[in-house]
């Protein structure tokens, strides 16, 4: 049987409002988040993670419960 959860690596994005004719910078290539998908329905469970090592140990505590 395989994991029900598994770790994403998803591009950070925030909404900003802007003026007509503002530019705004370029975001980060690097910017990223890790998040913990559920793969029975295809959301996202729980929060952002900064880090890969703390999502995946919340990944594998997930799957151990399930």
């Amino acid at each position: 049987m395989s994991a029900r959860f598994s770790v994403k690596k998803v591009p950070r994005s925030h909404s900003k409002g802007i003026r007509n004719g503002e530019v705004l910078g370029g975001t980060a290539l690097d910017a990223y988040w890790y998040r913990i998908i559920d793969k029975a329905t295809g959301d996202f469970v729980g929060g952002k993670h900064e880090d890969e090592a703390m999502a995946m140990g919340e990944c594998v505590r997930l799957n151990t419960r399930t």
